[in-house]
């Protein structure tokens, strides 16, 4: 993405209105790579709060853990296990986040338990770099101060030293108040954004409707099965992102919908090549745009599924697998 771009991106975030969704969440418009506007519930800072309670409960547990297995090896390993300790401890405290943030796909213990996910800002795939940026400034806003705090001595007067980190942590902490999108600096730094993860499965009918062609038929009757045949060669353009991004697209139902609908059709038909020849059917037509999306949704789903069966997993477009 161009810096133009995600300028513009991340402006609209920023300067557009916040709306309210239907689970009393505030709601912001981003608009993806491909051109595509998609509403997002962003994560309330009470929820974010307690999704990094949880976490850290869970780095403590690991560390009093890690204490007890570093006392009992002493015995054996003497110096060797306390240096071990050391390490393993720093590796705990720094990398956590960033871990399970890669692992899950911008999502921690906390965070999942909670029902949040990190995204990218400005509309993309969340790139592993903006993982590892937002979660070293977590170092500075909150564990290097809390470092300091506990041993002020080695720096200075142990009361002014208390006194200015206490003020530190509390300046980065309360952050997220004085935005109205809930970002930290990391978030600011790294291009991300905390939202509400959708509880919802994908719609029981969506599959259904696109492996029957029925109201298709009634449209346009002649050859409904070969024009919604896709080759492998044709559903190789696309990975996961891009197919949550269209059922996101297929999911809407507002009054841009339609339209969304008829440009993503278009992109899609011009990239595997999909002619309105080959077809036998223009885009004019609403209703088979949205049969051949929900066709091509299903079609690339079980091609990804099957790939993935030999664990070939591919990210998105750019993945090379």
């Amino acid at each position: 993405m161009t810096d133009a771009r995600l300028y513009a991106a991340t402006s609209q975030l920023t300067r557009g209105p916040l709306e309210r969704a239907e689970s009393g969440r505030r709601q912001a418009a981003i608009l993806t790579p491909e051109g595509v506007e998609l509403r997002v519930e962003l994560a309330e800072r009470g929820e974010r709060a307690g999704a990094f309670l949880i976490d850290a409960l869970i780095i403590v547990a690991a560390v009093i853990a890690l204490v007890f297995l570093t006392l009992y090896l002493m015995t054996a390993l003497e110096g060797y296990a306390l240096a071990a300790g050391l390490v393993v401890f720093f590796f705990i405290r720094t990398f956590y986040f960033a871990f399970f943030e890669l692992l899950w796909r911008g999502r921690t213990p906390g965070k999942r338990l909670i029902g949040l996910r990190v995204i990218d800002r400005a509309g993309g795939p969340l790139r592993p770099s903006s993982i590892v940026v937002r979660n070293l400034l977590r170092e500075i806003e909150v564990f290097l101060p809390l470092s300091v705090m506990m041993m002020p001595e080695t720096v200075g007067n142990a009361a002014w030293i208390r006194l200015f980190m206490t003020i530190w942590i509390g300046i980065f902490a309360l952050m997220p108040l004085f935005n109205r999108q809930g970002l930290r600096v990391g978030d600011m730094v790294a291009g991300t954004l905390v939202v509400a993860s959708p509880k919802a499965a994908l719609l029981p009918d969506l599959v259904e409707k696109a492996v029957s062609p029925a109201s298709i038929r009634r449209m346009q009757p002649a050859s409904v099965d070969q024009r919604f045949t896709f080759t492998p060669q044709q559903l190789e353009h696309y990975g996961i992102y891009e197919l949550q991004t269209l059922e996101a697209v297929l999911r809407r139902d507002d009054v841009h919908a339609s339209q969304t609908r008829r440009e993503i059709a278009e992109r899609i038909r011009k990239k595997i090549g999909w002619t309105e020849e080959q077809a036998g059917w223009d885009l004019r037509y609403d209703g088979l745009v949205t049969e051949f999306l929900q066709a091509f949704y299903v079609a690339q789903r079980a091609h990804l599924e099957h790939k993935m069966l030999f664990g070939k997993r591919r990210r998105d477009k750019h993945d090379k697998v």
